[in-house]
């Protein structure tokens, strides 16, 4: 059977597993991918989209593919694109298309209202696929498969979760699907991911929810074999040459064991620098010990509010301010460089001079600033109700992915209101590590000197972080995003004007 993949973006991993699986049981896989040129939270402009619209392209090779069946993988902020071009493929090919990914397999019955979707992958997909594919190889679409959703005429048939299998050492990727498409920085600076699932349930990202969709909650949290692991970062150092590793496991340290094993082998047999995201409630003198001599660069994580209330009662998250001072010291103790993250307008988080304060302690080497996210069925949605930031009108947008995205803004119903108290702030955390630390007590303890900052333009954050990419040894990053935009502004005009010379053959 041929499967078409359509992705907007980004690399997607997701779909990179289900390729490998399919792959490997005989189906044929195609990607078509969507840049989403200037339509970024980095790059936004609706003329420029216009121009650089890879739709008319894309439906094409989607064309000359002629799959059986057609895939879309999406979160919520790429959900709105992919209704809109299924709604397009719908209009020219009698295909059958399927949802899947983060957000259909939160809200599977609103993405089921759209007729143009006739199934929906809930939850892991590569043994609920390969049922469908195999089941379409002996005549026709089975609509008994655990995991997806069906249209049946008017009705939708809601097929229950499946259990996990006791091992994703079989689940693999499949990189040359997105390597052979993207630019060559994404091989040179390669994802990878080791494990599902989270142990924390943090109320704005929605694990709690996901962990329902199962019906083995209990094995919701799994991890490869470190051997398994070790053989595919080879394949991605032997094979596409990467040259740093970003591990994007939620906390690649959560298993003491199974790390002390990983890092032992890692250092012995792969030998290249590396990111990850740690918890500070579960880091300690050993794990900065492991992760220096394995060779990490820089480790990731959250704070998200510099008040422990917020953090605990909001956030579910129950790191104390103590724990998150120590893993700063115990970084700087072993060298680690480190970064961390804050999130504007958490629901009853009302005094940003706390965060200044914990951030202006630990003294990361890199600090980004966001403005709360709300994805569907989130538990934070339920504090946002009792604070009165949100409506049921609201909620409504968040479920159909129409909000306002990324750094500045949540929902249209309070734009301004949102980007105001992001633009009175973001510049000065932003800032915090590079500027002394008792300039920042003096700064804070002064409204003029704060509102000096709110007064400054917002471009000065993407300059001064592009300054702290390097310190932190992300200097790549910026670079490889400018060359990612040149590379497909250079992709988009050699097919545009390919279609317009062959358009001239035909006549």
């Amino acid at each position: 059977m041929k499967i078409s993949f359509i992705v907007s973006e980004d690399e997607n991993l997701g779909v990179e597993f289900l390729s490998y699986y399919l792959k490997r049981h005989g189906h044929h896989v195609n990607l078509i991918f969507n840049p989403n040129q200037f339509n970024k939270a980095y790059a936004r402009s609706r003329i420029l989209a216009k121009i650089f619209d890879w739709d008319k392209i894309n439906m094409e090779e989607l064309k000359r593919q002629n799959p059986d069946l057609i895939g879309f993988s999406c979160v919520t902020a790429t959900y709105p694109w992919s209704l809109s071009f299924a709604k397009k493929i719908k209009k020219v090919l009698n295909k059958p298309i399927i949802f899947g990914g983060v957000h259909p397999s939160l809200v599977p019955e609103i993405v089921m209202e759209n007729k143009e979707i006739d199934m929906v992958c809930v939850g892991e997909g590569e043994e609920a696929l390969l049922e469908l594919t195999n089941s379409y190889e002996q005549g026709r679409f089975r609509k008994d498969i655990k995991s997806i959703w069906f249209r049946d005429g008017e009705n939708i048939i809601k097929n229950s979760g499946r259990s996990f299998g006791k091992s994703i050492d079989e689940y693999r990727l499949d990189r040359k699907l997105f390597f052979d498409k993207l630019p060559r920085s994404y091989r040179k600076y390669a994802y990878f991911i080791t494990s599902r699932g989270c142990p924390y349930n943090c109320t704005f990202c929605g694990n709690e929810q996901k962990r329902k969709i199962y019906a083995d909650k209990k094995n919701y949290l799994r991890q490869k074999s470190v051997d398994q692991t070790m053989l595919e970062l080879k394949e991605l150092k032997n094979q596409f040459k990467t040259k740093r590793i970003l591990f994007v496991d939620d906390v690649l340290t959560m298993n003491r064991k199974w790390f002390k094993e990983f890092t032992e082998k890692y250092k012995k047999e792969i030998q290249l620098p590396f990111t990850c995201f740690i918890h500070p409630n579960r880091f300690d003198e050993e794990l900065a010990f492991l992760l220096k001599e394995g060779g990490c660069k820089l480790v990731w994580y959250g704070i998200q509010s510099g008040s422990e209330k917020t953090r605990k009662e909001i956030l579910n998250r129950h790191e104390s301010d103590m724990e998150i001072i120590q893993a700063a010291k115990l970084c700087r103790k072993y060298k680690l460089k480190y970064m961390v993250d804050h999130i504007f307008d958490i629901p009853f988080d009302n005094n940003i001079i706390e965060s200044i304060k914990l951030y202006n302690t630990i003294r990361p080497y890199m600090l980004n600033c966001y403005n709360l996210l709300y994805f569907p069925t989130s538990k934070i949605i339920e504090h946002a109700l009792r604070a009165n930031i949100l409506n049921k009108d609201d909620i409504n947008k968040i479920n159909r992915g129409q909000t306002i995205v990324y750094q500045t803004g949540i929902l249209s119903s309070r734009s301004e209101e949102v980007r105001n108290n992001y633009s009175k702030y973001a510049l000065l955390l932003t800032c915090i590590p590079i500027l002394p630390a008792k300039l920042i007590e003096v700064i804070i303890k002064n409204n003029k000197l704060i509102n000096l900052f709110s007064r400054l333009s917002l471009i000065l954050i993407p300059i001064v972080k592009v300054f702290l990419n390097f310190r932190v040894g992300h200097g790549f990053l910026p670079f490889a995003v400018v060359k990612t935009e040149i590379f497909w502004i250079q992709r988009f005009i050699t097919m545009y004007l390919k279609r317009k010379i062959s358009f001239f053959h035909k006549l």
